[in-house]
């Protein structure tokens, strides 16, 4: 019988990455499995993971691996291979992969991606050949990815550690949170008492100026420790509560001196603390207590940039902090104060402009406080102001991409407020020119998911790109294409959908995939697919919302409760069609609307108001609101016009739509059947 010890896993690796090996043996030998915890096989883990092999000597400069390494393979559950632009080159990881793979296959093989491996480089790039070629065709082994802004040290210990002792990750990231919540509760006591303590001493030792500045520099010591590693670590366990205490315990410490008598450095320290106590209430939703923490902490950066007008670092860290009190006041709806706040961040970001023009994070800050202005802007429905904005804004982003054109975050930003401004210009009835915006917008999130087709957020966010660019093409009066791009989006999102049934963002895309269906079916005269579609939207939204009354949205509900009146209209069922408009009405006069979706439901309103005979309440509606509304509403005012017998208001409207490229086939249509001062359909479609 074989009773030779056993090895865990093998740690296959070349020279470079010789401190990474060790780091990762230490890491994984010194692990201790939860107690009370299986296998998945029902398997006792009690030994832990020990031992795991890492050989110590460089390998000889013989052809073929030594009689130890293969000892030691053939003993080894598993291999943990370190991917890096050196290991792919190693003849020796090389061979040392190729003659485990042989008996035991790829399967019990892990990847570990070095962190000192480009950010860039794709786990293939890495991978010895030995494993790739062992790998089927679009199969990526498990890997964990040790470089910044991946899995770091600690989670890629815990996959690791899931992998070889056959048990959920999900069990050990529990079951690790629980243990490090006991030990930085038991901290965050000490640490108090500890400042308290040391805040005593303080006082007690005053007649030392001396010793009073020595216990002063610990207290203040520890307290960086709180604000800064202990807020890491408690952060991501969820622990908000002891934060608070904790930031409540430094302004208490700092509240025992006057303002003017702290230096910067105290000063800095409770400015950190009252804007961590902020951003704590603001996640409890205590908004209250949120924004008055981040008066505090603006007050207090206020006085530090004017002790110092020319450090860059504390203007940064105001405009922070003002920005904060905007941002509360457009959560409590207080859009003034929202406007005083985004503004006085955007002085302050053109402020550290001024000071280092070619510092790039800077110039950033004046393209986020420029779409801040420009978002508050288009709720107001003001939107020259927010179209100027957003220019603005674009022309910053556009200028960092270019920068590093490979930048993921950097290609959000500019296909984000290129989105904005193509919304806006759509707004201003300006269709050509924000099909453009959005075409380039939609062309750009491709190329970058194409680019890297693991990441599932991206691939969303150009799908829903092509949904809006497949809306547009509609207006324009080319449904053809717009059924070509919906094709495509409707498949890719059920794609999506079917990695993770349970997200709720990719299920609306798919009912509003339908919906837009419905509208190019109908137009396209197809009415068996546009009720097809129609049904299957209905059905989706169901199973989204399950029916609850709360989750009623005019986007998604009422759009589909308005396309059924234009489906009647369409059959040529005038009562089905007057029937359910009043419905409709009846709907949405008990049914609340969010303040963000408040100009679709005013557009709903008036749309069924037209079909259920009521014009003059539509142009009630509408009128005031034309220099803001999106070219379907403009329609809807324009027949509301022609009904009301208002004949040169309709024809204004008419030949403004038609003049920035509105061709919608409905608008079309219905103004080649009712004339309006001389409009004929032949001069509608030029």
């Amino acid at each position: 019988m074989e009773n030779r010890q056993r090895y865990k896993a093998f740690i296959s690796y070349s020279h470079h990455d010789r401190q990474v090996a060790e780091w990762l043996h230490r890491a994984l030998e010194s692990y201790r499995a939860p107690p009370r915890l299986s296998a998945k096989n029902g398997a006792s883990i009690a030994g832990g993971l020990r031992p795991i092999f890492r050989d110590r000597d460089e390998l000889s400069a013989a052809a073929d691996l030594g009689e130890t390494i293969r000892d030691a393979l053939d003993r080894s559950d598993a291999l943990i291979v370190l991917c890096s632009p050196t290991a792919a080159t190693s003849r020796w990881v090389d061979q040392e992969l190729a003659y485990f793979i042989k008996d035991r296959g790829p399967g019990a093989v892990l990847c570990v991606i070095t962190p000192s491996t480009p950010d860039d480089a794709t786990l293939d790039a890495v991978m010895p050949p030995a494993l790739r070629a062992a790998l089927p065709e679009d199969v990526e082994p498990l890997a964990v990815d040790l470089r910044r802004g991946a899995d770091g040290k600690r989670l890629a210990r815990l996959k690791i550690a899931a992998r070889l002792l056959n048990v959920s990750l999900d069990q050990l990231v529990q079951r690790d949170a629980r243990r490090r919540l006991r030990v930085m509760a038991a901290f965050t006591g000490l640490a108090a008492l500890v400042t308290v303590g040391m805040g005593a001493m303080t006082v007690a030792t005053l007649k030392s100026r001396q010793i009073a500045r020595e216990q002063r520099d610990e207290t203040e010591a520890l307290v960086a420790y709180m604000l800064g590693d202990l807020r890491q670590q408690l952060e991501p366990v969820g622990r908000l509560d002891l934060l608070d205490g904790v930031s409540a315990k430094v302004l208490a410490y700092y509240a025992k001196d006057r303002t003017d008598r702290l230096d910067d450095k105290a000063l800095a320290q409770r400015a950190k603390a009252q804007t961590l106590l902020g951003t704590i209430r603001e996640q409890r939703a205590d908004y209250a207590g949120a924004e008055d923490a981040f008066r505090q902490a603006a007050a207090t950066t206020h006085i530090l940039v004017e002790r110092d007008p020319t450090n860059g670092d504390r203007i940064f860290d105001e405009a922070q902090n003002v920005y904060w009190l905007g941002y509360m006041g457009w959560r409590s709806g207080d859009l003034a104060s929202a406007e005083r706040g985004f503004r006085g961040y955007a002085e302050l970001a053109d402020r550290l402009v001024k000071l280092d023009p070619k510092r790039p994070e800077w110039r950033m800050e004046v393209a986020y406080a420029n779409t801040n202005l420009g978002t508050l802007f288009f709720e107001q429905e003001r939107m020259e102001e927010a179209l100027a904005a957003f220019q603005r804004s674009l022309a910053e982003k556009r200028a960092a991409l270019a920068r590093a054109p490979q930048d993921k975050a950097r290609i959000a930003d500019v296909a984000n407020t290129q989105a904005w401004i193509a919304d806006t210009l759509g707004r201003l009835g300006r269709v050509r020119e924000g099909y453009a915006e959005r075409a380039a917008a939609t062309a750009l999130v491709n190329q970058a998911a194409a680019s890297d087709p693991s990441d599932k957020r991206l691939a969303a966010k150009a799908v829903g790109t092509e949904m809006a660019l497949a809306r547009l093409e509609l207006d324009l009066g080319r449904p053809a294409k717009a059924q070509v791009l919906s094709d495509g989006a409707l498949r890719k999102v059920r794609e999506l959908a079917a990695l993770d049934p349970t997200n709720a963002r990719w299920g609306e895309f798919q009912v509003v995939t339908l919906l837009d269906r419905v509208d190019i079916a109908c137009w396209s005269d197809d009415l068996p697919g546009a009720r097809a579609s129609h049904a299957a939207a209905s059905a989706n939204l169901a199973k989204l919302h399950g029916g609850d009354a709360k989750s009623w949205r005019p986007d998604l509900e009422g759009r589909l409760a308005l396309q059924a009146v234009m489906l009647a209209r369409r059959a040529g069922d005038a009562a089905l069609e007057r029937r359910l408009a009043q419905d409709l009405l009846a709907v949405l006069d008990t049914v609340p609307g969010s303040r963000e979706l408040q100009a679709e439901r005013m557009t709903l309103v008036a749309a069924a108001q037209l079909a259920a005979g009521q014009a003059s309440q539509t142009i009630t509606i509408l009128s005031p609101k034309l220099p803001s509304l999106a070219s379907s509403g403009r329609d809807v005012l324009a027949r509301a016009y022609l009904a009301a017998g208002q004949r040169n208001q309709a024809e204004k409207i008419v030949r403004e739509l038609k003049k920035h490229g509105y061709a919608h086939p409905g608008f079309l249509a219905f103004w080649a059947d009712s004339p309006v001062g001389g409009i004929s359909g032949r001069e509608a479609i030029k």
